[in-house]
């Protein structure tokens, strides 16, 4: 047994058995919360960072996507000036993911043996890391906002891309069963098969598509391929129509040109009573008028045997331009025939009863100056003046008339003009009176 000494203290006994238990449940445990909180935050920081990273990367790439697709649909001093506006800009966000990626190499948070410490500093760095890539990310957007127009623009008309191009293919395909049709039911020229293989020519270089013509250039040329497609279609659509058609004004247009023929034998007998009947001044003019109807009877005549021919090789075109000019002919021969008929009816006319044209013109002036004076003592002056004038020129007219071998042709040309300086006049009154003048 042991012998214990006055006043002695059982040391040894007292810290086998106390100091484990303090080691345990007093020191130990807040050290370890503050490790695992110190990894929870850096945990939290390298997730925060991690996003940031992401959604710099991806704003980074889908924003160079846009711009590529600028330059591309649009080509212009602005799509470059931008493009090199993001390369600069883009060389920030290369630093802050670059400074992203050197501190998670530095900081390997998985690892077991890592200190408080540790985990603080890469808390810290990477916090800062993530506050960098979300100040860069903030420009990023700022820049996507100023070319926001841009893109737009672009992304509109890459998606007209697909629409235009199958438009394209369809209305081709449309039009060249159109021609096929028409070639075989003999209405088509032959140079429908040539036109055919041209537009499938046009659409096979569509087919290369914007790697080889660019967005803008690939829609320009699908537009035009179906511009042409849809002529071609409706031109070989419409062309039974189109034959049936001219056929038949060939058919009408030859008739028009026999009568014509035969109303010109009376021609010559109309000349001859104007020179026997009235002097020289009244029908010189239309000497020439039997030689213009002969020459526009053989010019409708040419034109439209050459219209027959053109019906034949199914030159529709050229076939309707041929008997437009033949109608233009006839029209003329026609014109040339009736001056000369109509000048000997008014000459008959006015030679038998002269005083009729004059009644009628002075008819035409009493109203005038009834108008003129529209319930006033009298009449304007500035309407008076030109209306006496015209008194005075019927006046003169009717004393030639008078004459022992009156100008008869002179004397109706008088009165018609008198007539026509009268209606200017009545508007005049009209209009001025309407506008309060």
């Amino acid at each position: 047994m042991a012998v214990l000494w006055p006043g002695a203290v059982v040391l040894p006994v007292l810290v086998s058995v106390v100091a484990p238990q303090a080691f345990a449940g007093g020191e130990t445990r807040p050290w370890r919360r503050r490790r695992e909180a110190a990894r929870a935050a850096a945990a939290t920081a390298r997730e925060a960072a991690g996003e940031a990273f992401l959604r710099l990367d991806t704003a980074q790439r889908d924003l160079r996507i846009s711009l590529e697709t600028v330059r591309a649909v649009e080509p212009s001093e602005a799509s470059e000036d931008a493009l090199r506006r993001f390369a600069a800009l883009s060389d920030r966000v290369d630093e802050a993911s670059a400074a992203y990626i050197a501190a998670m190499d530095r900081h390997p948070l998985d690892a077991e043996d890592l200190e408080t410490a540790s985990y603080e500093t890469a808390r810290s760095e990477l916090d800062t890391v993530a506050r960098q890539l979300d100040e860069v990310g903030v420009e990023l957007d700022r820049f996507a906002e100023t070319v926001g127009p841009m893109i737009a623009r672009a992304d509109a008309a890459l998606a007209q891309l697909p629409p235009k191009t199958e438009q394209a293919r369809q209305a081709v395909r449309a039009a060249v069963a159109a021609a096929e049709t028409a070639l075989r039911e003999g209405v088509a020229p032959a140079s429908y098969e040539r036109k055919a293989a041209e537009l499938q020519a046009e659409l096979a270089e569509l087919e290369k598509g914007a790697a080889v013509h660019g967005v803008a250039g690939t829609i320009a040329l699908a537009v035009r391929v179906t511009e042409t497609a849809q002529a071609l279609y409706e031109e070989a659509d419409r062309l039974p129509r189109l034959r049936d058609d001219v056929t038949r004004r060939l058919a009408s247009l030859r008739t028009r040109a026999q009568a014509v023929s035969s109303r010109a034998d009376n021609l010559e007998p109309a000349l001859s009573r104007l020179r026997k009947g009235y002097s020289a001044a009244c029908w010189t003019d239309l000497e020439g008028s039997g030689q213009t109807v002969a020459r526009n009877v053989e010019v409708a005549e040419a034109r439209l045997d050459e219209a027959a021919a053109a019906i034949t090789a199914r030159e529709w075109a050229d076939a309707v331009s041929r008997l437009a000019t033949a109608r233009a002919a006839l029209g003329n021969a026609d014109d040339a025939m009736a001056a000369v008929h109509d000048r000997l009816r008014d000459l008959d006319e006015v030679a038998r009863d002269p005083g009729a044209e004059i009644e009628r013109t002075r008819f035409a002036l009493r109203d005038a100056q009834r108008l003129a004076v529209g319930g006033r003592a009298a009449a304007e002056e500035k309407y008076a003046r030109s209306l006496d004038a015209l008194v005075f020129r019927l006046e003169a007219v009717g004393e030639d008339a008078d004459a022992p071998h009156p100008d008869w042709w002179r004397f109706l040309s008088e009165t018609r003009g008198i007539r026509r300086e009268i209606s200017r006049i009545v508007q005049q009154i009209r209009d001025d009176r309407a506008s309060g003048a």
